[in-house]
């Protein structure tokens, strides 16, 4: 048998492949509104003006006197 000989190339370059990794980080930012509520209470005075009346009844009487043959 004879020995094998193996031939070696020169290598081939090939251009350089970009491989990207992204990481996230999430960061809370706490946003505060504040909300103040103001509750006004209202009074309303509804004066209220009546005017009775009260009804008076009168009565007259007169009284007629004649003298019908009245002797002299």
């Amino acid at each position: 048998m004879h020995p094998c000989r193996r031939r070696v190339c020169p290598p081939i370059v090939h251009p350089t492949m970009c491989c990207t990794n992204h990481t996230t980080e999430i960061i809370e930012v706490p946003h505060i509104h504040p909300i103040q509520n103001t509750t006004i209470n209202h009074q309303i005075y509804q004066h209220k003006h009546y005017f009775p009346q009260s009804f008076n009844q009168e009565q007259t009487v007169s009284n007629q006197q004649f003298m019908c043959n009245r002797p002299m």
